[in-house]
């Protein structure tokens, strides 16, 4: 199965990449981005325990992505209409199933656990999340993380990703 994304998803690695540069404890991040073979322990154990979590998650979507493009259109088919009219009702596409959404914000938050324990070694979540996947080759898990228009993450009151 396909994952149907749309042509403005092509970059949207790059877009998520920068969004949060200019954000909080992300200005001083950003300058010690780090691959994984430079990276801490728990930050190389994360991510490796975070890519099965995506791979399941995404073949967990596909079905629950395609029923909704299917169901959007007049047709009951997968045409172009019913791929816009389901962007139009979840504009991160597949990427807005609850699944992925859980799983970016727990990976997000956990590396900021580490990150707090090990400020000497701290990574921008995003750049475990979306640089390490490219550099590991998973371009279709890319390709869903993509279609997010924005991280499903913020700041509390305090300044604390919540």
């Amino acid at each position: 199965m396909d994952l149907m994304d749309r042509p403005h998803t092509s970059n949207g690695e790059h877009r998520l990449l920068q969004m949060m540069i200019d954000v909080g404890i992300h200005v001083e991040l950003a300058r010690q981005d780090r691959a994984y073979d430079n990276a801490s322990d728990a930050h190389q154990k994360l991510f490796d325990g975070y890519v099965p979590l995506l791979r399941q998650g995404y073949k967990e979507a596909l079905p629950w992505w395609e029923g909704t493009v299917r169901s959007a259109g007049r047709s009951g088919k997968i045409d172009e209409e019913s791929l816009e009219e389901a962007y139009d009702a979840r504009m991160a596409g597949p990427a807005s199933d609850p699944r992925i959404v859980w799983i970016v914000r727990l990976i997000w938050l956990k590396c900021c656990k580490i990150n707090e324990s090990e400020p000497f070694h701290a990574i921008r979540p995003e750049y475990l999340m979306v640089r390490w996947l490219i550099d590991a080759g998973e371009n279709e898990l890319v390709r869903l993380l993509a279609c997010m228009p924005y991280w499903p993450i913020g700041l509390n009151a305090d300044g604390n990703w919540c």
